[in-house]
């Protein structure tokens, strides 16, 4: 076939030869005819989406907003590792594994309230669980604090 004998489909771009009625590739009309007139050709579903696909261009998505981390997903983190590491204070340990708990639980009530809005489930999460963590270190802690202390009024009142 000679290129002048060819023509763009004016729905997808693809090139078909003049005689054709139908675009081969998105089954578009390409002109009228007595025949087109009198009688639809069928066209398979799949075709048509295709076609309507091809008609309007690609669909994008309506423009959403980025999520955000939910507010105090890096706190309840932060807290649970600090929780973690003070534990052996037993004090700070409590606190900072109580503080973290309730910024983790916080952060999971954000996100349920505007699931579209914020993220960060998996940081509250790890927040959640550093600050038990810290928690049972602290509570492992305190017998550890009682036989030290212990020990060492034994051995003051030994003499050592």
């Amino acid at each position: 076939m000679n290129e002048d004998n060819k023509i763009t489909c004016p729905y997808c771009g693809t090139w078909v030869d003049q005689t054709e009625e139908v675009c081969p590739q998105c089954f578009a009309p390409l002109k009228p005819s007595q025949k087109a007139m009198v009688h639809e050709p069928e066209v398979p579903e799949s075709a048509v989406a295709e076609s309507s696909r091809n008609i309007e261009g690609p669909t994008k998505p309506a423009k959403q907003q980025p999520k955000r981390l939910a507010p105090t997903a890096i706190a309840s983190m932060v807290l649970g590792i600090l929780s973690i590491n003070f534990s052996s204070l037993i004090i700070p340990g409590f606190i900072l594994a109580a503080i973290g708990k309730r910024k983790a639980n916080e952060g999971y009530d954000a996100i349920a309230a505007n699931p579209d809005t914020y993220t960060g489930a998996g940081m509250l999460n790890a927040g959640r669980i550093t600050s038990k963590v810290g928690l049972i270190l602290s509570i492992v802690m305190i017998p550890f604090w009682i036989l030290y202390f212990t020990l060492v009024a034994i051995a003051i009142s030994e003499g050592y």
